[in-house]
Parts: C-alpha cells; structure tokens; sequence
C-alpha cells in the first residue's frame, strides 16, 4: 500500500545522501586548493630568501670590489733605489698580486703605508674562488722574512663562492707597441708600475663578469 509519510521519509533520505556527497566533493576541492595555496607560498617565500640572500650578496661584492679599487689606485708608486725598496714594486698573475699602498683596508690599520698582497685560491665551502688579502703597516713588516710564505691565518676573507676571480695589467704605450692588458705584472721584466690594474669577477651563471678598473697614477709620490 502506499504511503505518503514513507514515500517522504525515503525522499528526504535521498536528498540528504546528495548533499553529503555535495560536502564531500566540496572539502576535498578545498582542501586541493589549500595545498596548491600554501605550496605557493612556500614556493614564494623560498624565492624570496633567495632574492634577499643574492641582493646581499651582490651589495657586499660592490663595497668590497669598491674598497679594493681605492686601494690599488692608490699604490706608493716609488722608484726602487736600492734592495729594500724593490718591495714598494707591484708584482702579480692572474691569481695573486701584491704592492705597496698609501691606503690600509684591515681594521687593525689607520694609516701609513701598508704591503698588500691579494691572493686566489679555491673555496673550501664551494666549488668556486675565494679571494684573500693579507696586509701589514711596512714600519712593522719584516723586510728579511719571507713574504712568499705568510701565515694563512693572518689574511681575509673578502669574497668568497665566485665562479672566477682574476687580475690583469695594463701595461703602458710606448713607441713600439700600444697600450694592452697582460696576465702578469713581473718588475724584472716588466718596467715601472702598471698604467691601471683590473679586477674581474665572475659571480655566477646568471650574472655578466663584473669588471673593475683602478688607475694607478704615474706622478703620485710617497709623503
């Protein structure tokens, strides 16, 4: 027989099973859209970190690379007169350089002259170069040791994790040739100081080599 309250109980049994089922579908849409929300973010906030880290990075390489300039521009351009002022020579390769300058760069230097002597070797914490120097006031620098083997502890860190790192000369015109660049800077060879010295660094892939060029002045002298 039929019954109008049991023909509305299984109605309302059927729309109720729908809406679940509504529910259902509903929360799980949600929850995909949650995870495709906080993987954005999570996505976001990683290349953030990376775009601070490298913005930091690039604004320490310009201060450094800037106090570098400042230092070999003002190189104690000196005539060597006898034995002991051959250190005043500037003298260097591609990887390693060193001089006397008229300005000081480490924290325990305020003033007078300094022997600088920059040096490029492999970074331990990557696969790149790292780029050291190590500087003395001369008036208490030991002109009888041996330069050529200074204590690894006593140099700095200035750059570290470049993909390359290297200096070049700029070597004079003179009536047989023109002005050109050249990987060593050696005083027995080569005469007087380097017309300018140019640092280049190779950062990353993704960045163009960054070049910079210190003008060494022929007519500065010592005070």
């Amino acid at each position: 027989m039929y019954s109008p309250q049991k023909h509305y109980l299984q109605s309302s049994a059927s729309c109720l099973g729908f809406t679940l089922l509504e529910l259902l579908i509903s929360m799980t849409i949600v929850g995909l859209i949650l995870v495709i929300v906080f993987g954005s973010l999570r996505i976001g906030v990683r290349a953030w970190e990376k775009g601070e880290k490298d913005v930091g990075s690039r604004q320490r390489q310009r201060i450094v690379l800037g106090l570098i300039k400042r230092q070999l521009a003002s190189i104690c351009v000196r005539e060597a007169k006898d034995e002991d002022d051959g250190l005043f020579l500037v003298k260097g390769d591609n990887k390693s350089m060193e001089f006397v300058s008229c300005i000081p760069m480490a924290p325990g230097n305020q003033s007078g002259l300094v022997y600088v002597k920059y040096v490029v070797k492999a970074d331990d914490g990557s696969e790149g170069d790292c780029l050291s120097f190590y500087e003395k006031n001369v008036a208490l620098l030991n002109r009888n040791g041996d330069l050529d083997k200074l204590d690894e502890d006593d140099f700095f860190e200035l750059i570290t994790a470049a993909r390359g790192i290297g200096f070049q000369y700029l070597k004079g015109r003179t009536e047989e040739q023109s002005a050109e660049w050249q990987q060593t800077w050696d005083p027995d060879v080569d005469e007087g100081f380097p017309r300018a010295v140019k640092v280049i660094l190779e950062g990353n892939e993704n960045t163009s080599p960054i070049h910079v060029i210190a003008r060494i002045e022929p007519e500065v002298n010592p005070r």
